[in-house]
């Protein structure tokens, strides 16, 4: 409770209402008191915790391999935060509170190697895909045929990723993938490249929605 001194129209000290009264330097000053409810998240906090916790859920089955692959890229943090941070940036579609992830956007390597054109994903045999992409290694510059390909596949019905880092070659140009027990199932699929030493990353690349056979 607050104090008038002087009669209502004088000076006061404490809160009257909805104004706070105090004294600076000797003058007596008055303040609104703010409406802000502390510890309360705004709208924005509130979304950016929903991308996050979605973006969270997403990519933790392959924490360890977002670990190696982001690992360039991140900087004081692990890779996986790193990773994290940049889905959450490019990959998440919608409005609150329906967002969802937006998955050809989806990065699950970040770094200066070269990656390739036009790769491809499909579904010939069952329980199996396989992914094919050009040799770059003599055209490219900074691409070994030593690089080494990963591949990816995602079951967003049963929110589980297969993944292999250490597919093939570079100059191989093809990899069959097995998925068995996901026939009749779509999978999103992803591939990249790493150097054979691990020191350099390639950016994922999203190669494309597929039906396994």
């Amino acid at each position: 409770m607050g104090t008038i001194n002087g009669g209502v129209l004088g000076g006061f000290n404490g809160k009257v209402g909805a104004v706070i009264g105090s004294h600076w330097k000797g003058k007596p000053i008055m303040r609104g008191k703010s409406t802000a409810k502390r510890g309360k998240s705004s709208e924005l906090q509130i979304e950016q915790q929903a991308k996050f916790s979605l973006m969270v859920n997403f990519l933790q089955p392959i924490i360890d391999f977002l670990n190696i692959s982001y690992k360039k890229a991140a900087v004081q943090m692990s890779g996986f935060n790193k990773a994290i941070s940049a889905n959450i940036q490019a990959a998440v579609t919608g409005t609150y509170p329906d967002f969802a992830v937006d998955y050809p956007k989806v990065q699950l390597s970040k770094g200066s190697l070269p990656g390739v054109d036009t790769p491809t994903a499909a579904s010939a045999v069952a329980g199996k895909v396989t992914f094919t992409w050009p040799d770059n290694s003599k055209i490219a510059r900074g691409a070994l045929p030593s690089d080494i390909a990963f591949v990816a596949a995602y079951n967003a019905d049963l929110k589980h990723w297969i993944v292999n880092e250490d597919a093939a070659a570079r100059n191989a140009g093809t990899f069959v993938l097995d998925v068995t027990g996901y026939s009749g199932k779509s999978m999103q699929t992803y591939m990249g490249f790493m150097s054979d030493d691990g020191k350099k990353t390639s950016n994922s690349i999203y190669t494309g929605l597929v039906t396994v056979l």
